[in-house]
C-alpha cells in the first residue's frame, strides 16, 4: 500500500462502523439472495479489520434461475470498505479468471493491489464464482476425493507417487464427473450466462444497485457476459487479459505465445538499433525450436541444460505476475535467440544470474560483482548484514501469520487452546503408529466424514474404525469432552486441511466444467490439429505441451455438452469499456482485446507493451489509468505513459553489467 492508503486506512479503523455491515449481517439488501456473514479466509490485509473494515460471508443463489425456489448456491464474498468517510456509492466489482480460479485466496491482493487504487474511493468487492474454490461445494465429488485423498495429499506435498494412488484422468477425474452426475447438482446450470446473473445478484444483495466492473481474463469474458445477459446497475467496465466468446481459445491455445513473439518482432523492427542488429530475428526464432531440440546447449558450462522447452518456459513466464525476474527479459531477447542460434548462452546466463528474485539466492550469491571491490573483513560484514536481512523477511511474514491467525481467532471466538485443538494434534500423534495401509484407509474414511452430517458420534465412529490400544482410547475421551463447539471446530480444522490439498483438484474440475459444456463443440480437436499444423514455432509447440492439450479433449469428451445459442455471438452494448491487453501475453491474445472492442459502442482499448497477463496490473501508468476511468468513464486518458514502457532492447555491442 502507498503511504496515503495507509493514512486513510488508520483513519478508517477510528470512524464509525459502517450500517451497511449491520444490515449484511441481518441478512443482506435484497431477500432474493440471503447473506450469511463469516469469517474471511485468512489472506485479508494486515491493515483490514473483520467486521469494520472488511466484512465476509456467502450469498445464497438459484442453482438455475428459472427456478428460484429450487436448489441454492452459497457463493463466497469479501467487501472491503472504501478508505474514505465520503465513498461513491458504485463499488466496483473484480470477476476472476479460470474459469474457476477464485479469488478469495488471496483477499488481500484484491483489496490492495487489484482494487487498491479504486479503494480510496469507492468500496471493493470479490467473489468466488460459482464452481470454483470456496463457492464450489455444490459441485465437490466428495466419493472420488475421499477414494483419491492420499494421491491428492502426495501430489500437493511435491511427493513421488505410489503405486495404486496415483492421480490420473481415468483414476479420479472420471469417477468425479459420473458422481457428478448422479448428484442432486445440475451441471448445466454451471456456465457464464448464469455466473452473469450471479454477479447481479451478489451486488444487489450487498447493496450496490448500481457498480462497475474489472474483469481479467476468463472474468473479461464473465464481464461481457454480464453486458449481454444482466447489463442493468453496470455503470463502468474493464476487462483486461481479453477473452472474447467469439474467439475459439482452446483450439488456439498456441496462437497468443505467436502474436506475443511477434509483438517483440514488430517492436524490434520499429528500433533502428535492434532492427539493424537482428534483421532475421524472426527467423531466428523459427528455426530455434528445432536448433535447441536436436542440439540443446550442455550443461558442461556449470549451469543446466539449455532445451527448447526449457527456454521457452522461461520466456512465456513475462506472462506472469509473479515471476518479477522475467519482466526486463524482453529488452534481451533478441539478443539471447541471436546467440543460442549458435549455441551461445552467455548473456542467457548472465540474466539468469543477475535477475533472478533475491529470496532464491544465498547471500554470498547477492554480494556478484562487487564483491571483489571488498576486504575480507567487508565482506563478512556485508554477508553478515544480508543473512539478517533475509532473516528478518523470514520472521516478518511468520509473524504476519502470526497475527492472521490471531485476527481469525478473535473472529471466530476461539482464544485458547480448545478440546478440538488437542484432538487434532493427538490425531497426528497416533497416526504416526499406525501402517501406511491403515493410514491411507484412515485419510479416506476422514475425507468422508468430513463430507457427511456434523456430529459427535461420526467423528467417534472414524476414531474407532481405525485407532486402537491407548490411542484409541485417548482419542475417544477427548471426543466425549467436546462441547457442541468443538464438534463444530473440529470439523473445521478438519476442512481446512483437505480443502488446502484438494483446492488444486478443484480447480481443474471448475475449469472442466465450465470448457468442456459451453466451449464444446465450438472448439474440438480437429479444430487444434489444423492450427498446429500451421503453427510456425516448433519453440513453443513441445510434445508436453501438445500431450496436455490432446488430454484436455479427451476428458472434455466425458462431459455431456450444453452450448447455448447465442453464447459465441460477439457482445454488443453502450457501456463504457476499457479494453486493455499486453504485448507479452500468451495467455490470452493482445489481439483479441480490439476484437472484443468492435461491437462495444463506447470503448477504448490500451495495449501495454512489454506486459504480460492482466496488462493493466504491470505498472503504474495501468493501475492509474484503470482508477481515472472508473472516476469518469468520459474522461480522456492520457497514454503518454503507455508509450515509456516500449522496451530498449539490448544490442549485441552492449557491454553486459
Amino acid at each position: 500500500m502507498t503511504p496515503e492508503q495507509i493514512i486513510a486506512a488508520v483513519a478508517l479503523l477510528t470512524s464509525e462502523p459502517d450500517p451497511a455491515f449491520d444490515t449484511l449481517r441481518d441478512g443482506g439488501f435484497d431477500t432474493r439472495y440471503p447473506v450469511t456473514v463469516e469469517a474471511c479466509p485468512e489472506t485479508t490485509s494486515p491493515l483490514d479489520i473483520e467486521g469494520h473494515t472488511l466484512i465476509c460471508g456467502t450469498v445464497s443463489v438459484p442453482e438455475d434461475y428459472d427456478l428460484p425456489d429450487g436448489r441454492r448456491v452459497p457463493l463466497e464474498f469479501a467487501v472491503g470498505r472504501a478508505q474514505t468517510t465520503q465513498p461513491f456509492p458504485d463499488a466496483i466489482v473484480y470477476l476472476h479468471g479460470g474459469p474457476a480460479g477464485g479469488s478469495l485466496a488471496s483477499i488481500a491482493a484484491m483489496t490492495d493491489v487489484i482494487l487498491g487504487g479504486h479503494r480510496a474511493h469507492r468500496d471493493v468487492v470479490s467473489f468466488d464464482q460459482r464452481a470454483a474454490m470456496l463457492s464450489s461445494t455444490t459441485v465437490r465429488c466428495h466419493e472420488a476425493m475421499a477414494e483419491n485423498i492420499v494421491g491428492i495429499v502426495r501430489k500437493s506435498a511435491g511427493k513421488p507417487e505410489i503405486e495404486g494412488e496415483e492421480l490420473s484422468d481415468e483414476t479420479l477425474l472420471a469417477p468425479c464427473i459420473e458422481e457428478l452426475k448422479a448428484s442432486d447438482a445440475d451441471l448445466s446450470a454451471y456456465n457464464t450466462a448464469n455466473n452473469a446473473r450471479d454477479v447481479q445478484a451478489v451486488m444487489s444483495a450487498l447493496g450496490y444497485p448500481e457498480y462497475n466492473i474489472f474483469g481479467i481474463s476468463y472474468g473479461s469474458r464473465l464481464a461481457l457476459e454480464v453486458l449481454r445477459t444482466a447489463p442493468e446497475g453496470v455503470r463502468a467496465v474493464i476487462i483486461d487479459g481479453v477473452a472474447p466468446p467469439n474467439v475459439q481459445l482452446y483450439d488456439d491455445l498456441f496462437g497468443p505465445h505467436a502474436d506475443a513473439l511477434e509483438a517483440m518482432f514488430d517492436q524490434c523492427a520499429a528500433d533502428e538499433g535492434c532492427a539493424a542488429a537482428y534483421p532475421d530475428l524472426r527467423e531466428k526464432t523459427e528455426a530455434l525450436g528445432d536448433i535447441l531440440t536436436e542440439t540443446p546447449v550442455p550443461a558442461a558450462r556449470g549451469k543446466p541444460e539449455i532445451s527448447a522447452s526449457l527456454f521457452y518456459t522461461l520466456v512465456s513466464q513475462r506472462t506472469a505476475h509473479s515471476a518479477l525476474w522475467a519482466r526486463e527479459l524482453t529488452a534481451y531477447l533478441p539478443r539471447i535467440i541471436h546467440e543460442l542460434s549458435e549455441g551461445d548462452a552467455t548473456t542467457l546466463d548472465w540474466y539468469l544470474d543477475t535477475f533472478l528474485e533475491p529470496e532464491l539466492k544465498q547471500p554470498a550469491d547477492l554480494l556478484d560483482g562487487g564483491a571483489e571491490r571488498l576486504s575480507d573483513d567487508e565482506r563478512a560484514l556485508a554477508l553478515a548484514a544480508l543473512a539478517t536481512a533475509q532473516s528478518m523477511q523470514a520472521q516478518t511474514r511468520t509473524v504476519a501469520a502470526a497475527l492472521q491467525q490471531l485476527k481469525h481467532d478473535l473472529v471466530t471466538g476461539v482464544t485458547a487452546v480448545s478440546v478440538a485443538e488437542a484432538f487434532d494434534q493427538r490425531v497426528t500423534e497416533a497416526g504416526r503408529d499406525l501402517t501406511r495401509e491403515r493410514l491411507f484407509a484412515a485419510a479416506r474414511d476422514y475425507a468422508r466424514m468430513l463430507a457427511g452430517p456434523r456430529s459427535r458420534e461420526a467423528i467417534a465412529d472414524w476414531v474407532g474404525s481405525h485407532f486402537v490400544g491407548p490411542d484409541r482410547e485417548a482419542l475417544l475421551s477427548l471426543v466425549a469432552a467436546m462441547s457442541e463447539d468443538d464438534v463444530r471446530r473440529t470439523f473445521d480444522l478438519g476442512e481446512t486441511e483437505i480443502t488446502g490439498f484438494e483446492s488444486a483438484v478443484e480447480g481443474v474440475m471448475g475449469l472442466y466444467i465450465y470448457a468442456c459444456q459451453e466451449d464444446f463443440p465450438y472448439n474440438s480437436p480437429e479444430g487444434f490439429e489444423q492450427r498446429l499444423a500451421d503453427f510456425p514455432y516448433s519453440l513453443v509447440t513441445t510434445e508436453v505441451m501438445q500431450t496436455e492439450i490432446r488430454s484436455m479433449y479427451e476428458t472434455c469428451a466425458l462431459f455431456d455438452p450444453a452450448p447455448r445459442e447465442g453464447f459465441h455471438e460477439p457482445v454488443h452494448s453502450d457501456v463504457p469499456v476499457l479494453v486493455a491487453g499486453g504485448t507479452n501475453d500468451s495467455q490470452t491474445s493482445w489481439k483479441w482485446s480490439p476484437l472484443a472492442a468492435e461491437t462495444l459502442g463506447n470503448s477504448r482499448v490500451v495495449i501495454f507493451p512489454n506486459a504480460g497477463h492482466g496488462a493493466s496490473l504491470y505498472s503504474d501508468c495501468g493501475m492509474d489509468m484503470n482508477v481515472k476511468f472508473i472516476l469518469d468513464p468520459g474522461a480522456e486518458l492520457d497514454s503518454a505513459c503507455v508509450e515509456a514502457l516500449t522496451p530498449r532492447f539490448v544490442l549485441p555491442d552492449t557491454p553486459l553489467p
